[in-house]
């Protein structure tokens, strides 16, 4: 750094000494080397910010190049100031733009979803942002199989969906019966990952949050699974009707916390649009997957998934189901525990503990 310095004051026509060569003399700032100083002290996030989009759009940069600006520019977005700062800095439209852009290739598509999905992590101000640009048509567009659609993009596409639906019920509302049709095909992906994932999200709109405001509160500057409160920590108390409530990025959330809320919604969705029916079909019923389509053998990650969900939808929300889907449910358990030889040994490949299996079973009785 000394050395820098020097160098700096070096070249901007200073040696450090004043004009008797008794001490340090006064460097005119405007006489510095910009280049140097952005050396020294770093640029703004926001110049990087500006910069990375600059080659992202650039058609005229190679598709590496590209690829790499929007994988520095999720790296800075990682920062909940710098994802709220897209809105300022007017960037959403462009991220948007290129997702639609015929020369953007698959990978910069799935590169800029990425983008996206990270910067409204646990983010309301950026939610609301974005949801300004109706991008659901565009996002949901990507879970169609297509020659031109890939695993990266697809899966890519559920992450930003995730990012902009969790704890944001008008953004769940704003999905409508095609949106949710798209959720459910989804299920039936060719690619298991991606299968996992859509389950993964449903599952998560379903959970109910009792605690709203405990989603609202984190001091941390990076929003992401590490920025979210302890579950083992007392909920903070919400002052949301007793205080003013400052622009931030959860100030949406802080004047609505039923905000936060997509539960009440996604129940509803589960039974007005047949998700739940694919949920069972998806595991019970399972399609081939794989690079050739040939792969039969039932996919254990999934099936996790899918009985977390069950388990959600049937004793956490009480929900009560028809008898022809507790029959298939209970069959289908029934098969797999004298597949495992024990309840302890079914509950530990499904992922639950032997009560939780039980409460299961037992809500399935007809």
């Amino acid at each position: 750094m000394q050395s820098i310095l020097r160098w700096s004051l070096a070249h901007s026509g200073g040696d450090g000494q004043d004009e008797r060569g008794e001490g340090p003399s006064r460097i005119d700032p405007a006489k510095l080397d910009p280049g140097v100083i952005d050396m020294i002290l770093g640029k703004p996030d926001a110049e990087l910010m500006k910069e990375d989009l600059a080659v992202a759009v650039d058609q005229g940069r190679s598709e590496e190049e590209r690829v790499q600006a929007l994988d520095h520019f999720e790296m800075l977005v990682e920062q909940i100031d710098n994802a709220n700062d897209l809105g300022k800095l007017k960037m959403w439209e462009p991220l948007q733009s290129l997702l639609t852009s015929e020369t953007s290739t698959p990978a910069i598509q799935a590169q800029v979803l990425w983008v996206i999905g990270t910067a409204l992590q646990n983010n309301p101000a950026a939610q609301d942002d974005y949801m300004q640009h109706h991008p659901l048509p565009t996002l949901l567009h990507f879970l169609t199989p297509s020659p031109s659609s890939t695993l990266q993009t697809r899966s890519k596409a559920i992450y930003a969906l995730s990012g902009l639906l969790k704890h944001n019920s008008p953004a769940v509302t704003a999905l409508g019966e095609s949106g949710w049709t798209k959720l459910r095909d989804a299920l039936q992906d060719p690619e298991i990952t991606v299968r996992r994932k859509t389950m993964f999200l449903l599952s998560t709109l379903l959970t109910p949050n009792e605690t709203s405001s405990a989603s609202t509160t984190t001091a941390a500057n990076i929003h992401g699974p590490n920025s979210l409160p302890n579950p083992t920590e007392e909920p903070p108390v919400s002052h949301a009707t007793t205080q003013p409530i400052h622009a931030n990025s959860h100030a949406a959330q802080l004047a609505n916390p039923s905000r936060s809320s997509t539960s009440p919604l996604t129940i509803q969705a589960f039974t007005a649009h047949g998700i739940l029916d694919a949920v069972i079909s998806s595991l019970v019923s399972p399609m081939p997957y794989g690079e050739d389509g040939d792969e039969i053998s039932p996919d254990v990650d999934f099936e996790e998934k899918a009985v977390r969900l069950l388990y959600t939808y049937i004793v956490i929300c009480k929900v009560h189901l028809p008898n022809d889907q507790k029959k298939t449910i209970r069959a289908w358990i029934s098969v797999n525990l004298d597949k495992a030889g024990s309840e302890r040994q079914l509950a530990d490949d499904l992922c639950l503990d032997v009560e939780e299996l039980n409460v299961l079973v037992g809500s399935l009785n007809v």
